[in-house]
Formats: structure tokens, C-alpha cells, sequence
């Protein structure tokens, strides 16, 4: 065997898997917008692609806020005319409540409610104006129900008593002096108003003849007033009653009626905190 190798000096090449020299980096290897070992870019096809995309959704959204619109504004124009101008809402059925000497169709004539009419655009205010000047009401209420009907509701005057007219015929009044029916003969249980046709002592004798009792009232052949301070009531029997004026009527109406009950045939109410029976007006 020989003897050991000497071993000269050794080199050193480059190793395998070792860095690699790296030359001078040039403008060349990185340009603007742009980076080396593969990066995206902005120009890259991938960034194009993407922009593309949100500028077609955008302009699909578009059109379609535009339709919807349109389908809302179509809707709310063909609820308008359903609702204010066609006869699917309209004026069906017209009740009448509280009618008892005028008829339903006497009322409804006057209301002048066309059939079919929208109810949205019904005036309550002129129908209600159109009903008031029916002299037998005294008060009316127009209210509209959807899907078809309107409801009429009215007070009718009552009559206190009659006034004698040209012909024989006379006309029935109310305690507001409201001329309101012509009839042929005089109804039975009411007095004759003995008052000119207007005037303060016709509104005095329709005051107090509205605030008598029922009872009473039937009881009266006429109520006269040659002034409002004296007001007087002459019974189917004969006898007289004084009222006087027309405050405190309530009071003389619950004296009266203890009073009838007495021996008498003249009564002075005119004062009643003093309250005087005469069997003579002249005694």
C-alpha cells in the first residue's frame, strides 16, 4: 500500500443548489405598473376581465330599477282610477235612516246621489246642503262606506203646532218657528198658533209650546202672544193660562202641569216664584 495521498489545495467552484450570481438590475427587469416573478399587473388580462364584469352588472341593474319604477307608477295609476274615477268603488246602495212622514225616495231624490258615482268623490258637505233645504229636516248626517254604500241619517222637524193658511189649508210649525209641511185639515192634538207668520212673537209662542209636556200640549186649543212678554195658552176646556215671556220655561211648564190640577179658570205663570189662580181673568 502506498501511503497517504497528499491532498493540494482545493478550490472552490460553485456549489450545486448554491445562490446564483445575480448581474445588475436594469430598467428592464421591473417596468411601472408592473412587478417580476409573475405578479398581476393592472393591464393584466385578469384585471380587465374583472372590471368588465362590474361595469355589466351595473348597467344590468340599471335597466332593471328602471322597469320597476315604471311598474310602481303603472300600479299606483290604475289604484287611482279604481279608487276616484271607475264605478268598481262606486255608489251601490243609498240608506236611509231616521225617515218618518218624508220616504226613502223622497230622500234620495233630494241627496241627488248618482248611481255608480266614486264614493272618493262624493261631496258630503253639497249633498248634506242639498238634504237641509228639505224643509221636513231639521238635522242630517251623510257618511260613505266602501266598498258601495252611503248612509243618509236625518232628524225630521216636529210639529208644536199649525197656523191657518189662505184656502183652509194650514201649515204644521216647529219649536224653532220653522214653516215646514202644508197639510189639508189641522192634525188632531196640536193648538193653533195665534202669531203672525214671523216675527218675535211667533219665535216666543214656538218656544214655549216646544217646551210643554206632551200631555199638555194636546191639551191647548191655541197659543197667542200680543207680545213676547205675554204669551197666553187657552185650553180645549176654556180656561187660561198667562205664560208671560219665555225665560225660565221649564220651571212654568212643571208648575203648570200641578196647576191644571186645582180649581181655577184663569193661572198667571208669568211669575213663578209667585203663582196666582182667578176663577175670572177679571176678578
Amino acid at each position: 500500500m502506498t501511503g497517504p495521498m497528499s491532498r493540494g489545495p482545493m478550490t472552490e467552484g460553485p456549489r450545486a443548489g448554491g445562490p446564483m450570481s445575480r448581474g445588475p438590475v436594469t430598467d428592464d427587469s421591473m417596468t411601472d405598473g408592473s412587478m417580476t416573478n409573475g405578479s398581476m399587473t393592472n393591464g393584466s388580462p385578469a384585471a380587465s376581465s374583472t372590471a368588465r364584469g362590474m361595469a355589466g352588472r351595473l348597467a344590468s341593474i340599471r335597466p332593471a330599477r328602471w322597469w320597476y319604477w315604471c311598474a310602481a307608477a303603472l300600479v299606483l295609476a290604475l289604484l287611482v282610477w279604481l279608487v276616484a274615477f271607475s264605478s268598481v268603488l262606486g255608489v251601490r246602495t243609498v240608506n236611509v235612516v231616521g225617515a218618518r212622514t218624508l220616504t226613502a225616495e223622497q230622500v234620495r231624490a233630494a241627496a241627488g246621489i248618482r248611481s255608480g258615482a266614486p264614493l272618493a268623490r262624493l261631496d258630503l258637505g253639497a249633498i248634506r246642503a242639498r238634504l237641509s233645504a228639505v224643509a221636513p229636516v231639521r238635522a242630517v248626517t251623510v257618511s260613505r262606506s266602501y266598498p258601495a254604500s252611503v248612509t243618509i241619517r236625518i232628524t225630521e222637524r216636529v210639529a208644536i203646532g199649525y197656523r191657518q193658511v189662505d184656502g183652509g189649508r194650514v201649515v204644521l210649525v216647529d219649536r224653532e218657528s220653522v214653516a215646514f209641511s202644508t197639510v189639508a185639515a189641522a192634525p188632531a192634538g196640536l193648538p193653533r198658533l195665534l202669531v203672525p207668520a214671523e216675527g218675535p212673537q211667533s219665535t216666543a209662542a214656538s218656544v214655549v209650546a216646544g217646551a210643554l209636556p206632551a200631555t199638555i200640549l194636546r191639551s191647548l186649543s191655541s197659543i197667542s202672544a200680543p207680545s213676547t212678554e205675554s204669551v197666553t195658552l187657552t185650553l180645549r176646556d176654556g180656561r187660561i193660562v198667562l205664560w208671560g215671556g219665555i225665560d225660565r220655561s221649564a220651571d212654568k211648564a212643571r208648575l203648570l202641569t200641578a196647576l191644571l190640577g186645582r180649581p181655577g179658570h184663569y193661572f198667571d205663570l208669568s211669575d213663578p216664584s209667585v203663582v196666582t189662580s182667578r176663577t175670572d181673568p177679571g176678578s
